[in-house]
């Protein structure tokens, strides 16, 4: 076997241990006369004596995690009895005579809860009678004991029988970093530097670190200190390094380190060690340095580990991360409570190209190389890949079992995200990943996909053989097919990602349709059991949406409608009013045969024909019935040959005035086009940059591509 118990656990004798011999203080519950320090600082001599304290420490559960999840793989493999109504007791019977090791450990770790639970009160056993392991027992304890009350002091200060107010003074110097005053202070006492200054129970140098510009007063206060006063901890358990890794001071570290390398190793209340505060401040350079520098395996290993990997990837370091795991290797197989680094990954959107909504202009622009604004996100797009895969080829070594409890919650939130990258790995390394089903809705990933609106993850049906047609029949436990999902209203946040509401019932409609295509027939109008069809629960979550559709439709139409009623009256006039005048014998304009004259004429033309077309199709807009099925082409129809005519309207009236200008100053002054035309191209601008946006919107959702079809060559399952 790769793994087994630890060789101190292995060589323990039980025989000359008598649970009934063991005299053990009683930890009391009151928290008035809480002696659990007391209590603690006896039970771990006691184990201490006998070589057991790794049962509590957490070490020996550690080091056989690989051990107890072997015993579980080659249980699964030779046995296919299912677990009795008791909890598994024919598996667990199995795996005692396969693994006699683990019945070994399994007794002195009841040996150690024996004592423990020995030497609690009834009220305080209450607490942990439901705990399974000594550990559990242990941290459950320390949960309920282990936090003083505001008004309690530490142990150190208990000794020093001082009071808080007594270093006000260097207290205050800290936060300032003013040595001078500092100084004052430690040169009357020198055991000042090593006191408690707060209720925080933190002492002079737990401040400085934090306090602004103070590499040099923390330089000089470390000098007044010995090396192991460096490692007091705060009321968290937090040491003076912990917080300097918060605040992002690589010198303040550096030299702190330096004088106690034991620094780095020191956990505190929540288990975490100074390379997790690093990690959490987000701070890259901190973060390299920390993992420089921390070269012991304690803060890599276990649940430990596994919580700095994810709060690495959180933090978008995703290449360290990956360095992280191919030195260690096993973090990919391990979970920190319920989290493993791959879930973690599957819920950063962010962190892939298919988590970001694209502009009309940036899905070009991201295909260049050139453009530096977007390089950093495609990197982070490539190493988030390159981390994903090097997590799933860690795991091929484990069995189908042990692998979908890490990667169950993986695929389901993926399929939420629209994070299809993740999924396409996920099932490349494990096939049988696709038939992943959320236990409270017996919901599926395409189920998760479509009613999330995640068309990235909808697309891959597209990529399937003739496997689609199953996921396509699949229903809920509430009896709704895809379709039923489908028709229900999108999320807030997905509604939000299409301008106007009168588009998102667009999109909306149009998610119905390509749903309803891909359905068998039979589940169009099937009813679920609720009773109700797809089109009975569309119509009805639909109905807000579709006023609010119609409401900024209408307010679209009577801004629009003001602008080209302006515009073709200034042109019609514009149009009677000639240049320049008529020639009094013959009627002719007298400017007729010059060019600005002939442009001017047909600008003011094909303005007036355009605002009058424009105008007409904004007041159909007021007419329109607005039905359901109107929103997906009809109206958007209307809205965009009604937008590019007034655009045109516009300019070719700009046109039109300079052109007039023009004649007017322009035979003499021929400079004045110039500033006059820069002029005219201000309101044309304007127009471009406020309405351009949602015209190229509406073409696009209503003759562009689509968000549906093939996305890629790229064979899926």
């Amino acid at each position: 076997m790769a793994s087994s118990i630890p060789s101190n656990v292995q060589n323990q004798s039980l025989s000359t241990i008598s649970v009934g011999n063991i005299q053990c203080i009683k930890l009391q519950g009151d928290k008035k006369t809480n002696n659990y320090n007391l209590w603690k600082d006896h039970i771990i001599c006691l184990l201490e004596s006998q070589d057991l304290l790794g049962f509590i420490d957490g070490k020996a559960p550690q080091s056989l995690r690989n051990f107890i999840t072997q015993v579980l793989e080659e249980s699964l493999k030779n046995t296919t009895r299912e677990f009795d109504e008791m909890g598994g007791k024919e598996l667990a019977d199995e795996e005692h005579k396969i693994n006699p090791e683990y019945v070994m450990w399994r007794r002195r770790d009841r040996l150690v809860k024996a004592w423990i639970m020995c030497s609690l009160t009834e009220e305080v056993m209450s607490i942990v009678v439901d705990s399974e392991t000594a550990r559990d027992v242990w941290i459950e304890l320390e949960m309920a004991f282990s936090k003083p009350d505001v008004d309690t002091s530490t142990p150190e200060d208990a000794e020093t029988g001082k009071d808080f107010n007594q270093y006000l003074e260097l207290y205050r110097a800290a936060l300032r970093a003013d040595w001078n005053m500092a100084e004052r202070v430690l040169m009357k006492d020198k055991d000042a530097a090593k006191a408690r200054v707060n209720t925080s129970f933190e002492t002079a140098l737990h401040v400085a670190v934090m306090a602004k510009n103070a590499n040099n007063f923390v330089a000089k206060l470390v000098d007044f200190m010995p090396n192991a006063s460096l490692a007091y901890k705060d009321r968290h358990g937090d040491t003076a390094l912990h917080a300097t890794a918060t605040a992002g001071n690589i010198e303040i570290a550096n030299n702190l380190i330096t004088r106690n390398p034991a620094l780095l190793y020191i956990a505190n209340s929540a288990n975490r060690y100074p390379v997790h505060e690093a990690a959490q401040s987000a701070n890259r350079r901190v973060l390299v340095y920390f993992l420089s520098v921390t070269k012991e395996p304690a803060p890599y290993e276990g649940e430990v580990g596994v919580a700095l990997l994810i709060s690495i990837i959180i933090a978008d370091f995703f290449d360290l991360a990956f360095d992280l795991v191919n030195k260690y290797p096993y973090l990919a197989t391990l979970c920190n409570g319920n989290k493993s680094a791959l879930m973690t990954m599957a819920g950063k959107s962010s962190a892939f190209r298919s988590g970001h909504s694209f502009s009309f202009w940036e899905r070009y622009i991201y295909n260049v190389p050139q453009m530096k604004s977007i390089y950093h996100m495609k990197l982070k797009h490539q190493d988030a890949i390159r981390l994903v895969e090097c997590l799933l080829k860690n795991m091929e070594s484990l069995t189908e079992p042990v692998a979908f409890a890490i990667f169950f919650d993986a695929m389901i939130l993926a399929s939420g995200q629209g994070i299809h990258e993740v999924i396409e790995m996920i099932v490349n390394t494990f096939p049988a990943a696709i038939h992943c089903h959320e236990g409270n809705t017996d919901y599926n990933i395409f189920h998760i996909a479509v009613k999330n609106r995640c068309e990235n993850v909808y697309n891959l049906v597209y990529r399937m053989g003739a496997h689609k047609n199953h996921f396509a029949d699949l229903w809920d436990n509430s009896g709704n097919s895809l379709l039923h999902l489908c028709a229900q209203l999108a999320p807030p946040h997905k509604l939000n990602l299409v301008s106007g509401a009168a588009l998102q019932m667009q999109r909306e409609l149009q998610w119905f349709k390509e749903i309803k295509n891909y359905v068998p027939p039979y589940a169009r109008e099937t009813t679920n059991d609720a009773g109700e069809t797809p089109s009975m629960i569309f119509t009805e979550q639909h109905k807000e949406l579709k006023k609010e559709g119609e409401k900024w439709m209408r307010n679209t139409a009577t801004s629009c409608i003001l602008v080209a009623a302006l515009i073709v009256t200034v042109v019609f006039a514009a149009g009677i009013t000639v240049p320049g005048g008529n020639d009094q014998f013959n009627g002719v304009p007298i400017w007729s045969k010059q060019t600005a004259f002939i442009i001017f004429y047909i600008s003011d033309v094909i303005s007036l024909f355009t605002s009058t077309t424009s105008l007409l199709l904004f007041l159909s807009l007021w007419t329109s019935r607005y039905a359901e099925e109107d929103f997906l082409s009809v109206l958007p129809k209307r809205l965009i040959i009604g937008l590019l005519t007034l655009f045109l309207s516009i300019t070719f009236m700009m046109v039109a005035f300079s052109a007039t200008v023009y004649l007017v100053f322009g035979q003499r002054r021929a400079w004045i086009l110039i500033p006059v035309s820069a002029l005219a191209c201000f309101p044309i601008t304007s127009f471009v940059l406020l309405q351009f946006p949602l015209l190229v919107d509406v073409i696009s959702s209503t003759y562009g591509t689509g968000i549906f079809g093939k996305k890629s060559d790229k064979p899926f399952f």
